[in-house]
């Protein structure tokens, strides 16, 4: 099961450049960041895996850097899902790829990824409705450093939930 997650993410990570910006030379790039992807899930190599998802990304930006898309915020929200989805199901076969593990195990493992899908859809569409009302009254000189702060404060609180 955790298997198919992962192979769906990789698939979605091939494809999701092109919803954004549909040429060919946009696909070729994510089918390649995908195979890298491919590659660790299926040796599982989470170094590897991490490799092609960050390739992945940088194909996705560039990709929204030439065009800009109408439905750009769907389609980060389905690159990040597809991200998230592949480094947890290549870490899930790194640790338990010789352990006889249960079902409910995994049932349990794979409800609890549904559950960070959901919060992660709601948080995106939060964010997107509450940047959309922010943005209507912020003179566009502030904006940058609005977003800078804001980055800053999204690292500073992954720093905090990696180092307890």
């Amino acid at each position: 099961m955790v298997w198919l997650s992962g192979i769906a993410a990789v698939l979605l990570i091939a494809g999701v450049p092109c919803l954004v910006l549909p040429e060919r030379h946009v696909l070729g790039a994510g089918v390649v960041a995908a195979a890298i992807c491919a590659g660790g899930l299926l040796l599982p190599s989470l170094g590897l895996a991490t490799a092609g998802a960050v390739l992945a990304v940088l194909v996705f930006s560039v990709a929204l850097l030439v065009a800009s898309a109408a439905n750009a915020v769907m389609a980060a929200l389905l690159m990040g899902i597809a991200v998230l989805v592949l480094l947890d199901a290549t870490h899930f076969h790194q640790r338990f790829n010789r352990s006889a593990i249960t079902q409910g195990v995994m049932r349990a493992h794979l409800g609890q990824l549904g559950a960070t899908i959901l919060l992660s859809m709601l948080a995106v569409g939060v964010l997107a409705v509450v940047s959309d009302a922010f943005w209507l009254g912020l003179d566009a000189a502030l904006r940058p450093a609005v977003a800078a702060a804001g980055g800053i404060l999204v690292v500073l609180a992954i720093l905090r939930a990696t180092t307890r």
